[in-house]
């Protein structure tokens, strides 16, 4: 598509990629593809602890917040503090206080861990997301 308006949402089944073609080739490539992971977790009575390993995040992908919503309440005092995976239990999320005792959203929480937009290395290749937005209040 080139330049069209939609007055509805888009939508798509099978997400969201943008792409760059080559001025040699016309061949497209991949630039970006905008990705959600959905994890569950299940804290058993009495631990303060719980984790999910099903999710395989591709290498490249860039965590940029996590939301929260306890479907199930504790029914023992439990803070969710950290995000992460077995290697580094606070990769994604560092330092929060989510109370989980009471079901709900808890919020979105920017994502500060290693694996997160403050990680990386020292070679870095920027892609700044945003949305741009008028200043009119209509």
């Amino acid at each position: 598509m080139a330049n069209t308006t939609f007055t509805g949402p888009v939508r798509s089944e099978n997400g969201f990629q943008t792409i760059v073609k080559s001025a040699s080739t016309g061949a497209n490539t991949n630039e970006m593809t905008f990705s959600q992971y959905t994890a569950t977790v299940t804290v058993a009575n009495g631990a303060t602890t719980g984790k999910e390993s099903a999710i395989g995040m591709p290498d490249n992908f860039i965590p940029m917040g996590v939301t929260v919503a306890v479907t199930t309440a504790a029914t023992n005092a439990v803070n969710l503090v950290d995000i992460g995976t077995d290697a580094d239990t606070d990769g994604f999320v560092d330092g929060i206080s989510a109370a989980t005792n009471s079901t709900g959203f808890k919020g979105f929480f920017p994502c500060n861990g290693i694996f997160g937009m403050s990680g990386g290395a020292t070679t870095i290749v920027l892609k700044i997301l945003g949305i741009d937005s008028s200043s009119d209040t209509q």
